[in-house]
Formats: structure tokens, sequence, C-alpha cells
């Protein structure tokens, strides 16, 4: 495997430090200089992971993807039994003074065990029976997770899987048979599996005028109102009335674009968008430049996560999509969040700046 640094993705780096940035002010002015701080040190750690991964061979990884995927599956098991509840969700495991959420480990997880399954071409040339094991890998880990309960964060699997499965060569007539069957089964989850709040979220998002009391509206209410007030050109970094005086919900992780929006405007909150379209314009790329098989499916699956994550979250800000538990990538608040980003763009890094030349070899040395 080569290394060249001439192969660094700058603009994609220039891109991801100016969110880093905007991470830092918006999160000091959504909860406190305290909570800025700590995101600053959460930085610190995600560049030194980042950095720490770009020095191994992403085809090594790989090899123990495996591995890695039943270990936080197991930690996905645990939390149901002994994690720390936070807001009604128990999603978190205590290691020491340090609370770590699996599910934000298994969208990594993930990525890495469906390439390393799709880079076998007898699971895309088999028919519909080849995508079993993946979407059964798929499943377990969502199931899980939702029952947390945390449905976007479950939910976001479904894109990595389908992106992965469509850039490997899967047909697509088997991914319209999933999706039809994915549509199908929304009554079984909307029955067993999702929790009272989160059933009067998606009522109040399709039907508000039905919604009994205020208070199952009142996320979305209050993101409309500061993304609404904050005009063309904002009320100013730290003076939104609708974070400053707390009447956002968790305006420092979830609606953090809600406060960028109020505080920042219309325009400059667009301009945030026009840098997303950037960062997944160069993930893209990456996906399409590289001469590896397993490293597209690698950067298909992370662009793809990315990608729904940022849409969802923006679109639930602005009421064109019910509330969820996502974050915003590399500008909301969260330890976990953060890292679990940083390590999915230093495996983009670490294709981007990787090329083999004997591509065939490599493939067989990475099955033996």
């Amino acid at each position: 495997m080569i290394v060249s640094l001439r192969n660094f993705d700058w603009l994609l780096f220039l891109v991801v430090s100016l969110f880093l940035v905007i991470s830092f002010f918006f999160v000091w002015s959504a909860s406190s200089e305290a909570y800025a701080y700590k995101q600053l040190i959460w930085i610190g750690i995600g560049v030194g992971v980042f950095s720490g991964l770009l020095m191994f061979d992403y085809f090594s990884v790989g090899k123990i993807s495996y591995i890695f995927y039943f270990i936080i599956l197991l930690c996905l098991f645990l939390v149901l039994f002994f994690g720390k509840t936070v807001y009604g969700a128990q999603r978190w495991l205590m290691v020491g003074p340090i609370s770590i959420q699996p599910s934000e480990i298994m969208k990594i997880a993930l990525v890495l065990t469906l390439s390393r399954c799709f880079m076998d071409k007898r699971s895309v040339s088999s028919g519909f029976s080849g995508i079993v094991f993946p979407l059964v890998l798929t499943l377990l880990p969502m199931a899980l997770i939702i029952k947390q309960p945390d449905l976007g964060t479950g939910l976001i699997l479904l894109p990595i899987f389908f992106a992965i499965m469509f850039v490997a060569g899967t047909r697509i007539k088997y991914i319209f048979v999933l999706i039809a069957f994915g549509l199908a089964s929304i009554p079984l989850l909307w029955f067993f599996m999702l929790k009272g709040y989160q059933k009067a979220r998606i009522v109040s998002f399709l039907w508000p005028d039905t919604v009994s009391s205020w208070g199952e509206g009142y996320h979305r209410i209050q993101s409309l109102i500061a993304v609404g007030s904050g005009g063309s050109f904002g009320s100013g970094w730290g003076s939104g009335i609708q974070s400053q005086l707390n009447f956002l919900p968790q305006g420092h992780t979830d609606f953090i674009f809600s406060v960028i929006a109020e505080e920042w405007g219309f325009y400059r909150g667009c301009a945030i968008l026009c840098l997303y379209v950037v960062f997944l314009a160069c993930s893209i790329g990456i996906a399409i430049k590289t001469r590896d098989a397993y490293g597209r499916l690698i950067v298909a699956g992370f662009t793809a996560m990315f990608a729904s994550q940022i849409l969802i979250n923006v679109a639930m800000t602005i009421g064109l999509a019910p509330i969820t538990g996502l974050t915003l990538p590399f500008i909301s608040y969260g330890g976990s969040s953060l890292i679990s980003s940083f390590i999915a763009l230093s495996f983009m890094f670490n294709v981007r700046m990787r090329s083999r030349s004997r591509i065939a070899l490599a493939n067989e040395e990475f099955y033996e």
C-alpha cells in the first residue's frame, strides 16, 4: 500500500475545520462557555483519533471488521440492561467517568462490515439470497438501537445499507423489493417498536392540527420560531431570543442549526448548507476516483451516513421532517457523535491517500 501526502484532500479538511470553528462558537452561544470548552476537548480528541487512524491501512482494519461489529453489537445488548438513561432514553454505557454511545460507533462498524460482505462478488451475483446476510447484519443493530429508543440513529443504518449495496452492483430490482418490504413493515414498527412520544412527534408533523396538547409539538414549534425570527441576517451571535432564553430545547445538540439560523440568519445558514454540499461532493469524488473496490464501498457508506444525517437534522429543524435525536455532523455538541464522525472522516482520507498498483493481489490477501 502506497501512502502519499500529495493525495491529502485539503479542501475537505478546510471545510471540516470551518465546521469545527462554527461548532465552538454556537455550542457556546446555545449552552455555556463550559460546554464550548468541553467541545474543544472533544475536538482535540477527535483530531488525535483522526490522525492516528491515518497511520493504519484501511485494509488491515477491514480484516477485523466482523470482530469489531460483534463487539459493538454486544455493547448494544448491554445498553438495554445496564445503560445510562438521559431524558427517558437508555443509550449510554458508563466506562468510569466517560459515557459512550455504542449506537454511534455501530454506524462505523456497519460500514466496514457491509463493505467486507459485498467485497465477495458471490454475494452480489447469487441473487436475492446473497443480500440476506448483509440485511440481517443491518436489521439486528437497527432493532436494538430503536429499542433504546433512538429512532433517528436506527434509521440511519438503512441508507448506509442501500448505498453500499447499490455501489457494490446489486440489481436494482432487488433494491426495490427491499424498499417495498420496508414500507410494508411500517405498521409493525408503529405498533411494536415506537414509543408513545415518538408516535406523537410523527402525528404532530403529519397532522399538526390534530395534536391533542401543545407540548407534543413543542420542539417543532420552538425550532420554527427560532428559524423564522432570524430573518435574512440574524439577530447576532449570542443574541437569539429562543436560544438565550432557553425556549429551544437541546439547542447545543439536536437543534443547533435552529440557533445558527436565528443568530446568523438565512444567508449565512445557507452558506453552511453550501459547505455541506462541498463536503459531500468531495466525499463522492473520493469514491469515484479510488481504484480499490473495498475503499469505494467504505466511502460510499460513510457518505450516505453523513448525507442522511445532515438532511434529516436540517429538515427537522425547519419543519420538513419529524423530530429525531440526530446531531448535525461536526457542529452539534457531543463526544460520541463527534468522535464517530472523525473516525468516518479518517477512513475517507485513508482511502484518498492510498493507492494500489496491484489490486488483484491485494484483494486476494484481504481474504487470507
